[in-house]
């Protein structure tokens, strides 16, 4: 009777990838350490903003823009130490299971699957008046300059609200998907280094491209919409140069 091998050969950087995930989710925390690593990407990006504002860069848009730019260079940057600091941990690819990929199937099924929630809820049985029809005109042909007023008041707190969630939704974005962007950098960085010998026959890659394609979506899209807001900011408050001299000008 033949004795299977040892280590099965890992045909395909998509196997290698999934493999290394699944070992990442195991032995490791790579959302926590993308957490910190967001986390000081948005501190650099904040600073890059006060700096710039010290120098006289007055237009938000602008700043924010440049900001944003700043930041990305420095996420990448906390990629590169990362990989550099965790690499020598995965230098032997003996931890690989099967070739098709089952072993990573098995270790990652528990991160995708989540349990079924309710979002059933309950009626509301109270009787709520919204008033008649000709009460409602009534009031704003009566004050139509206050009704203007407090739409504007209350555009400035929705405007900042909008800020943050998109800033969060690209965080959390970046965080969640962690294990598979870790996986793949350090495969790429191995193949590359020669270091990966059952994926030799691949082409290798420089690890940032990887991680480019799964980060610059939600940058630029961040980007734009902190732009966009700065932009419009201004126009609410032209004398304004920053978020806190906008809130302080209502």
């Amino acid at each position: 009777m033949r004795t299977p091998p040892a280590h099965p050969r890992v045909a395909t950087r998509a196997t290698a990838v999934q493999l290394m995930r699944a070992r990442l989710l195991r032995e490791g925390f790579p959302r926590v350490q993308m957490f910190i690593l967001v986390s000081l990407t948005g501190l650099a990006g904040f600073g890059a903003s006060v700096a710039m504002l010290a120098a006289g860069v007055d237009a938000m848009a602008l700043r924010y823009t440049l900001a944003m730019g700043v930041a990305y260079i420095v996420f990448l940057l906390l990629l590169w130490l990362w990989l550099r600091t965790s690499a020598a941990d995965y230098l032997d690819p003996g931890w690989v299971g099967n070739a098709d990929g089952s072993a990573a199937a098995k270790d990652g099924a528990a991160d995708f699957s989540g349990g079924g929630g309710s979002f059933d809820g309950g009626g509301a049985s109270a009787n709520v008046d919204f008033g008649t029809k000709d009460s409602a005109i009534g009031a704003v042909a009566d004050s139509p300059l206050g009704l203007v007023a407090e739409a504007e008041e209350a555009a400035v707190p929705l405007v900042v609200i909008l800020l943050a969630v998109g800033i969060a939704l690209s965080s959390l974005f970046v965080i969640w998907s962690a294990p598979i962007l870790f996986a793949e950098i350090l495969v790429d960085a191995l193949l590359a280094a020669g270091l990966y010998r059952r994926l030799r026959v691949l082409e290798p890659q420089h690890w940032m491209l990887a991680a480019v394609k799964r980060t610059i979506v939600p940058f630029v899209l961040t980007t734009l919409t902190v732009a966009v807001i700065g932009w419009g900011m201004q126009a609410y408050a032209p004398e304004a140069r920053s978020l806190g001299e906008v809130l302080s000008s209502r």
